[in-house]
């Protein structure tokens, strides 16, 4: 722990960089490790997001004619990656936003465009259609409102989770909400799968649909190339960002002047004055350990007025 932020790599993964040095060995005959970030799992997974988007977008249009009774028009956009903090900021005035979890409480998030709500909003109210003019969206949803949309936001979870994973019931959706700031709490930066559609009822513009998810429930895609993208080789992107991490993280070195065995009753009894007979001599060189491996062997001199050491070669014997 340093200045109260975990270390980058654990003492397993220090102890494994350390032995890959000291043997000299090539980058691509060490075992990788999984060092990459959290957006892994998500950009491996934006080829079958988009393949399930085209299944949704038909199955799409069949619920709205459902829904609305108005024949619709839906074109789904190429999946990408995109922080929740801008997520929440993007989501605009008048649309119905669905929370949806996963039995493991994954996050999911799907909004509907403030025109698509009103023109929902419209059909279930019994309103008739008007191809000359597009509904006019709402600066704020009703508690009337958000309960004739549930059925609605329920369909749509239930088609996402049918062509996500086989299973319609895989995902538990929360009673529609207008306020992003009622959104469950997540970290501001961490990355989504976001899944975007355009759906136009004819003859009106339309307005858009998203699907963000969490990792946890992108994991729960059919597709079993996902089961594999955490162990998949890293990118040369991966590993430069990791050289440049590598670089500034902090690891303890130790230099050992010595070490004796002693009883506890001869610790307990030890005072001032004592003197400690160390195993090692004067001319024998230190030994600098990193973790708990001997890298370095050096000797003892003064440097700027304090004890330092004076690397002289590396710990050959364990290598």
């Amino acid at each position: 722990m340093t200045d109260g932020h975990e270390p980058l790599l654990s003492p397993e993964e220090t102890s494994a960089l350390l032995d890959a040095m000291r043997s000299g060995a090539e980058v691509d005959s060490v075992e990788p490790l999984d060092l990459t970030s959290a957006e892994r799992p998500l950009r491996d997974a934006l080829g079958t997001a988009d393949a399930c988007a085209r299944a949704i977008a038909e199955a799409l249009d069949k619920l709205m004619l459902r829904a609305t009774g108005s024949p619709s028009s839906t074109e789904e956009l190429p999946a990408e990656i995109t922080p929740y903090k801008v997520i929440r900021s993007a989501i605009p005035q008048g649309a119905a936003i669905v929370p949806f979890r996963a039995p493991d409480g994954s996050l999911g998030v799907m909004t509907l465009g403030p025109s698509l709500v009103s023109f929902i909003l419209d059909r279930r109210m019994g309103a008739p259609l008007n191809k000359e003019q597009a509904s006019e969206p709402r600066a704020s949803l009703s508690p009337l409102d958000r309960r004739l949309l549930d059925p609605f936001a329920i369909s749509v979870v239930e088609l996402f989770g049918k062509h996500w994973c086989d299973d319609a019931k895989a995902f538990t959706p929360s009673p529609v909400i207008s306020q992003p700031a009622d959104l469950p709490m997540l970290p501001q930066f961490e990355p989504l799968l976001q899944v975007v559609f355009r759906v136009a009822p004819t003859g009106l513009t339309g307005d858009q649909l998203v699907i963000a998810l969490s990792s946890g429930i992108v994991s729960r895609a059919r597709s079993t190339s996902l089961v594999k993208a955490p162990t998949s080789a890293p990118t040369e992107f991966d590993r430069s960002r990791m050289t440049a991490a590598l670089g500034s993280t902090e690891v303890e070195a130790v230099a050992l002047l010595g070490d004796y065995v002693s009883t506890v009753r001869e610790v307990l009894g030890l005072r001032i004055g004592d003197i400690v007979r160390l195993s090692t001599t004067p001319d024998e060189p230190l030994i600098v350990r990193v973790g708990d491996k001997p890298v370095f062997l050096g000797v003892p001199v003064v440097h700027h007025g304090n004890i330092a050491v004076q690397i002289q070669a590396v710990d050959s014997a364990a290598a």
